[in-house]
């Protein structure tokens, strides 16, 4: 094992070795001044701009390019994201500040993002942080959707932008319209809205899928009031729908023909009220967010059915007439939060309070009208659990000679309630290191100690009962630990900004639990799992380049038979490479590429899966280019052929392929061409 760790550290520093990189971004911080590493400038460049020229359309789009995050799925509604080996249910999800969690259902992504309405997206891996909010176990997502001033020029006060899209691997039929005004020097206002028809899927030397079919229709409003110098207050109001005549699993496989499920669709429904302070105080720079977000999965009901949600076990003549059920994911909270500077120290603290509920609605009670059961009722509105967390959290960013230090703590408070009960807390020390060993060279160290309270189980399950616990689960906790460098390429290479970025890390979780069917709340294995991730970053005149290779490996004990067996979404290298080139301003060419070796993974414990099974590789290529003719100075032309080669393959996270059968899982679509034509006034 340590002659495998040696060689796949080896193998990560010197792929990444053969192009370089970066973009040598400084902040000032009070007397600090700080240079980005490898891993955050590659952050940095998720922009909108960049989604845009990419015709980014989904969750898939907007992460591609980030290290150590695959995205699998074809269909939208179908997309799992999963972080350094885990799903994103060990993360923390804000959109606009508003948090976004539990699993409505197990075969369909949470992560209800649209790509229009985003200004940036953001990922901090790991949990070293304590400013990331609680429940971090392997990472963060920070959403931020666009602002008037991200469509308004110099001197404007009012315009507008229409974009026509189309994707022929999905027959995806896109419209966007937004129109955004600067009411006067306070006020300013954007609205836009969006709707992407999707078709049959096609699927390489497969037949198209026409079982997932679907509509998005997706909204935002958002106002910026600047009262005063000091003071500002943005309120957005973000609406998402996906949904049709399509299958409920969406990460299955999918079929030619008409499915027997009822139409569906995933819904979220988000209000944020964010405020800032910042006085001419450098002890005074105050931030409030207040949020309140629904969730939800819809499934329509039908007279006289094969039982869909009131099936009896053990009977084949279950037939009724059942009713639209609505499976609701609700969240509210506040967090406030300060920034002072004090000679080299930026101390930031605060305080959080987040509310989580789940339920199940159902329009009217369902019928039995065949077999032993017929006449007789069915309540499918049940009343599920709720979470309360309490958080309190500082951390001082300071530097000392050569030294760049972040100490950072946490005390989280988690409650059951509802139909459960029972606490946990806990005080969790964060910290974060870099040594400037010479002009180029930066040494890293980080450690934080992970806490996340019991998860509530899949929301879709509640129609089959729930009952409370009897037994205060154990909260997951772990401790991550993380080691690395980056190198200043810039000199080296004459180029306007480059570097190489490496990080090893190792985290252990115990107590480890999974919402999937787990209205129990049981907690089900200790597991451990361990990468590295190497970047470069290079970047000369109006040419940019990335590379990046990340790689996990992980190793689980079953809580109940001891038993151990890999860990089945991790054991995965991944190379990406992107690479950016401004022939002018009308013409931008953008290549990306991606490229997965095969790999077994040995699940001899698990009772469902068979030993050592082979997960194919693949490598997929990308083309994009932008053109804005100056003879029309308000239109631009947005080409791209995605999965140029038609490649047949499967991420090794998807369902089906993660335990060594992608037959049973979805596919990633065929030859992707993409047109978008997009007109501003």
């Amino acid at each position: 094992m340590k002659k495998n760790n040696k060689l796949l550290i080896s193998l990560s520093i010197s792929a990444c070795l053969a192009i370089n990189a970066i973009a040598d971004e400084k902040t000032n911080i009070g007397e600090i001044t700080i240079t980005d590493t490898a891993l955050e400038a590659q952050i940095k460049s998720i922009t909108s701009d960049k989604l845009e020229n990419s015709q980014a359309s989904d969750i898939k789009d907007i992460l591609k390019s980030m290290p150590s995050v695959i995205v699998d799925g074809n269909a939208r509604y179908s997309q799992k994201v999963y972080v350094r080996g885990l799903e994103d249910k060990s993360s923390n999800i804000t959109i606009d500040g508003a948090r976004i969690s539990g699993q409505l259902f197990h075969h369909s992504g949470d992560q209800t993002i649209d790509a229009e309405m985003l200004k940036v997206g953001s990922i901090e891996l790991g949990p070293n942080s304590a400013l990331s909010g609680p429940g971090v176990i392997n990472g963060s997502f920070t959403y931020e959707t666009k602002d008037p001033s991200d469509y308004l020029k110099e001197d404007q006060t009012f315009g507008g932008k229409v974009s026509l899209g189309y994707q022929s691997a999905y027959e995806r039929k896109s419209l966007d319209v937004a129109v955004f005004s600067k009411v006067n020097d306070k006020l300013e206002f954007v609205g836009i809205g969006n709707v992407a028809a999707d078709g049959a899927l096609s699927i390489p030397d497969s037949e198209d899928i026409e079982s997932k079919e679907s509509t998005l229709k997706s909204g935002l409003i958002k106002a910026i009031y600047k009262a005063n110098d000091a003071n500002t207050f943005e309120f957005s109001y973000n609406k998402y729908i996906d949904g049709g005549d399509r299958q409920y699993a969406g990460e299955k496989a999918g079929s030619s023909e008409n499915v027997y499920d009822p139409e569906n669709r995933i819904a979220r429904e988000t209000f944020t009220l964010n405020h800032k302070y910042s006085p001419n105080n450098d002890m005074i720079n105050l931030e409030t967010k207040i949020y309140s977000s629904s969730q939800s999965l819809e499934v329509d009901g039908g007279d006289d059915r094969e039982s869909y949600w009131t099936w009896v076990k053990g009977e084949s003549d279950n037939y009724a007439d059942e009713p639209t059920v609505k499976f609701e994911n609700k969240s509210k909270g506040i967090d406030v939060r300060n920034i002072s500077f004090l000679n080299t120290h930026k101390l930031t603290y605060g305080i959080s309070y987040d509310k989580f509920s789940q339920s199940s609605s159902a329009s009217e009670l369902a019928v039995y009208t065949q077999g032993s059961h017929i006449g007789e009722t069915m309540n499918l509105s049940v009343e599920g659990g709720e979470t309360k967390e309490f958080g309190l959290y500082f951390e001082d960013e300071l530097q000392i000679d050569k030294f760049l230090l972040s100490l950072g703590l946490r005390y989280d408070k988690h409650e059951l309630a509802g139909v459960y009960k029972g606490t946990n807390q806990q005080l969790s020390p964060k910290f974060k290191a870099e040594y400037e060993a010479s002009d180029n060279l930066k040494l890293r160290v980080g450690y934080g100690r992970i806490f996340k309270g019991p998860t509530l189980g899949e929301t879709a399950l509640l129609v089959y009962g729930v009952s409370e616990n009897e037994e205060t689960p154990e909260a997951q906790t772990g401790n991550n630990f993380e080691l690395g460098f980056d190198y200043n390429l810039a000199n080296a290479l004459n180029a306007d900004n480059a570097i190489f970025g490496f990080t090893a890390y190792k985290y252990n979780v115990d107590n480890y639990m999974h919402p999937t069917k787990n209205t129990a709340l049981n907690i089900q294995t200790d597991m451990s799992i361990w990468g590295v991730e190497s970047i470069f970053r290079y970047g000369k005149n109006d040419f940019d380049l990335s590379l990046s290779h990340t790689y996990t490996k992980g190793e689980v004990t079953d809580l109940d038979t001891g038993d151990t067996h890999d860990h089945l979404t991790s054991n995965i290298h991944t190379f990406k490479f992107d690479t950016n080139y401004k022939v002018n301003n009308q013409f931008n060419v953008n290549y990306n590429a991606q490229f997965v070796p095969g790999n077994y993974i040995n699940s001899e414990y698990a009772s469902y899966y068979t030993d050592h099974e082979k997960r194919s590789g693949y490598a997929v290529h990308n083309i994009s280019t932008t053109y804005a003719p100056s003879s029309f100075k308000n239109v631009k032309l947005y080409l791209a052929i995605d999965n140029l080669l038609n490649k047949k393959y499967a991420k090794h996270t998807a369902f089906g392929t993660y335990y060594g059968d992608s037959d049973e899982g979805g596919y990633e679509v065929g030859r992707n061409y993409k047109i978008k034509l997009s007109y501003t006034f």
